[in-house]
Order: structure tokens, then C-alpha cells, then sequence
């Protein structure tokens, strides 16, 4: 069945490949999207069941994903030119101006603007929302191949194969079925938004993915490294600092918990050279942007309390950027330090799955970064949500473009499905346990 499941996802991609527009055909993505996604639900359950022969299954596995990556790479992007932005922005910036500080229909770069880039451009009003680590990668890529959506696409393509190469080595290094790396590498979500569609996400995936290895080879301050550097591609790396560096700094045959004083100082000190690496890369990752000031963010606030493609859980009941912003605060800071004896996969599974739903909106390629802790963690409510998310895209499917009311009930069911599950075994573990006594606190080492 797997072999099978592995062709249907490729003639999947490849009749996804031949439409020339995704909006205008936005029924036909839906469709053509969903039988991806069931071929990669079948392979994936085919796969774990299976077993086989660790190196034919893993070759079985790569061969499907590098096959409908490629299908998708020639292609341009249509369902958000994003990457149309990444090549405006770097020609600004070759033209020694800031994109921070200038939208497109500024006249200061009148004469920038072109036949083919300009007129795709969304959001023209607005200022750059990337932070300056996309904006080297924006120029770098510029710097080899000028005004090319293409090369665009190619660089992050790359970047995303660097995860999944790095997908296996986790595997691999945590002792898991070989098989697992399924669960990333076919998933469809990965394949159209960072192969169709070249959305940066693709170049946080290896220092998200790398930072966990990381952590779990008790390698501190490679993870501090890879999450600055990730972070200023795209901020939400930040969220996964505190539980990775915790993560890398156990040390063997010590609890999460330090008993005694001296411990707790000596834990502290431990954090303080990764977390001084983390500042000072961020740091001198802005300082070219000192001189700005505010506007070093360019139109990154706008973009927070104006956009409302597909607004998260909170935002949908409470319109408030600050009360969001902070909601998806205190669910990293709660995913990081509630200890129920989960791995760290499923507490990074948790904490990342959880601040996208909760973030101001919910774009589809935002749960890219999900996908590798799904591969470590399986959860068959989240691996569901990959495929509901891209319900979003119900928004071109009639004018004035909006997501139908049943599109976004569908799209969230496995949410609650996920919180329901939690919640019912969180009650069944605290009935077959019971209660303990707490032993007296040793006030002298508090």
C-alpha cells in the first residue's frame, strides 16, 4: 500500500503543477489537495505499520519526497506572491534604499517599479514585515539571479532540504523507526507552501529542526545559534528558546527539577552564556538598523492589527493585537514549564501547535513549523489540522473573497479534538494514579 500511497501523492503534486493559477482555480487546489493529503495519511499509517527493512522503506520515503518537490519547484506561486515581495525588496535595497522604510507606491522608488514584480506585489502600501535576516537572504539570492521569483524559490527549497536531511539524523539519533521521517518529508502542507509557494518558513525549518537535535545532544549553544538565526528570519523561534535550552542543558542523571540551592545556581550559570549567544546574534543581527528607530520594524505592527486572512481562535472572539500577542506569550511560557511527563517532541509538538492557532491570524504555511515535532510525536489531531488548515483557502472560492463560517468550523475541529484528547488523558492518568504524600520541604535549601 505504501508504494502506492507514494505514487498517488506524486501524480498529486505533478496535476497541481499543471494549473497555471491556484486562485482561479482555487476548487480544483482544494480537491486536488485533499487527495494528496489522504495519500499521505495512507502512506504514512502503511509505513508504521509495515515495518520492512529500514533502508528500503527510507529510500521509499525520500525518493516520494524528492519527486514531488521537484514537481513543484519549476512552478511560479500564485497562491500568495509573497516571493514576488522578496525580490521587490531586495531591489530596493540594491538601489541603497530601505524597504523598512519605504511601501512600493512610495515615490521615492518610482523608478523600481517594473511590469512583472510591481504589479504583484500585495500590500503595496505597506513597509517590509521581514526581518533582517530574510532580507540578507533576499539579497544574497538577488545578488546571483536579479528580478528572479525562481531563484527565490530555489533558495528556500534548499533550506528546506536541509531540514528534512537533518529530519533524519534527529530520527535517528532519538532511536525512532527510520519510517518516521514520513510524517514531515510527504507532508503536503511542506510541499505546497514551501515548494509552491517559497514562503520563508522553509528557511526556519532547519533551525528549528537543528536547534532540537541540538537539544536533545545537550549542545546548548548551537541551539541558541540556531534559534537567533531563525529568529531573524521569522520571530517565532523565540517561543522555542526556553524549552530547547532547558531541554540541552539536563544533564544526564539530573532532574528537571534542581533540589538544592547549589544546584539551581549552577543550573542558572549554565544558561547564561547560550542566552548572552542568543542576544548578542539578534543583536547584531538589527544593529544595521539602529538608525531607524521604530521604523526598524517596518510594517510589522500594521500587519499585526490590520490582517485578518484567517484570524486565530482568540482573535475571532476578541479583536485585540495586544490580548493575542500576549495570549501566545503565556502559552509558550506554560507549554515550557508545565512538566506531565511528556517528551520534549510532544511539549515542542504542544507549544508550537498552540501558538499558531492562537497567533493573530492562522496563514497555512504558518504550521510548517509544526510538521517535524509531528514526525517525533505523532498526533493524529494535529497531523489532521495540516490538512483542515488549508481550508483557508475557501477565501478565493467566491467574491467578495471570505472563508465560509462551515470552512473555518472544519478547519478547527481538530484543535478541540486535540484538546479534548489531552484533557481525557490528563483525567485518566490522574485516576489510575493515586494521590501521593508531598515529603516535608527542606527549608534550608530553599
Amino acid at each position: 500500500m505504501a508504494p502506492a500511497a507514494g505514487l498517488g501523492l506524486v501524480a498529486s503534486v505533478l496535476v497541481l503543477a499543471r494549473l497555471p493559477n491556484l486562485v482561479a482555480a482555487a476548487g480544483s487546489f482544494l480537491a486536488i489537495y485533499g487527495a494528496a493529503f489522504a495519500c499521505y495519511v495512507g502512506g504514512a499509517w502503511a509505513i508504521e505499520r509495515a515495518g520492512g527493512a529500514p533502508r528500503a522503506t527510507l529510500g521509499l520515503v525520500l525518493g516520494v519526497a524528492l519527486v514531488s518537490r521537484l514537481a513543484l519547484l519549476p512552478t511560479l506561486p500564485t497562491l500568495s506572491t509573497d516571493a514576488y515581495r522578496y525580490v521587490w525588496d531586495a531591489r530596493v535595497a540594491r538601489a541603497g534604499l530601505s524597504p523598512y522604510a519605504y511601501p512600493p507606491v512610495a515615490p521615492e522608488v518610482s523608478r523600481l517599479r517594473d511590469h512583472e514584480i510591481y504589479p504583484s506585489l500585495n500590500h503595496s502600501t505597506w513597509r517590509t514585515i521581514y526581518p533582517p535576516g530574510a532580507q540578507a537572504f533576499f539579497r544574497a539570492v538577488y545578488a546571483l539571479a536579479p528580478d528572479s521569483v525562481r531563484a527565490m524559490k530555489v533558495g528556500v527549497a534548499l533550506a528546506e532540504l536541509a531540514a528534512l536531511g537533518l529530519m533524519v539524523l534527529l530520527v535517528n539519533r532519538l532511536g525512532l523507526p527510520t519510517s518516521r521521517v514520513v510524517v514531515y518529508a510527504w507532508n503536503p502542507l511542506v510541499l505546497v507552501e514551501v515548494w509552491g509557494s517559497a514562503h520563508l518558513d522553509g528557511l526556519v525549518l532547519p533551525a528549528v529542526v537543528g536547534a532540537t537535535l541540538a537539544a536533545v545532544t545537550h549542545r546548548p549553544r548551537l541551539v541558541a545559534t540556531l534559534l537567533a538565526a531563525g529568529a531573524l528570519v521569522k520571530l517565532y523561534p523565540v517561543l522555542l528558546l526556553p524549552l530547547l535550552l532547558g531541554a540541552a542543558l539536563e544533564r544526564k542523571g539530573e532532574g528537571s527539577e534542581p533540589a538544592t540551592r547549589a544546584a539551581r545556581v549552577a543550573l542558572a550559570t549554565r544558561w547564561t552564556m547560550p542566552a548572552a549567544i542568543f542576544v548578542a546574534i539578534l543583536v547584531l543581527g538589527y544593529a544595521p538598523l539602529a538608525g531607524l528607530g521604530r521604523e526598524a520594524l517596518g510594517s510589522l505592527p500594521r500587519y499585526v492589527s490590520e490582517e485578518y486572512f484567517n484570524p486565530g481562535l482568540l482573535r475571532s472572539l476578541v479583536d485585540h493585537s495586544a490580548l493575542t500577542l500576549g495570549a501566545v506569550l503565556v502559552w509558550a511560557a506554560w507549554a515550557t514549564w508545565w512538566r506531565d511527563g511528556a517528551p520534549l517532541a510532544a511539549r515542542a509538538r504542544r507549544l508550537a501547535g498552540g501558538a499558531t492557532v492562537l497567533g493573530p491570524n492562522v496563514f497555512p504555511w504558518y504550521a510548517a513549523w509544526v510538521v517535524p515535532f509531528l514526525a517525533l510525536a505523532p498526533s493524529p489531531s494535529w497531523i489532521a489540522f495540516t490538512g483542515t488548515v488549508m481550508l483557508a483557502y475557501t477565501f478565493f472560492l467566491g467574491t467578495p473573497w471570505a472563508i465560509p463560517s462551515w470552512a473555518r468550523a472544519v478547519e478547527f475541529t481538530p484543535v478541540g479534538l486535540a484538546a479534548l484528547g489531552w484533557v481525557w488523558t490528563r483525567r485518566g492518568a490522574k485516576r489510575a494514579c493515586p494521590a501521593r504524600v508531598s515529603p516535608p520541604r527542606d527549608f534550608t535549601s530553599s
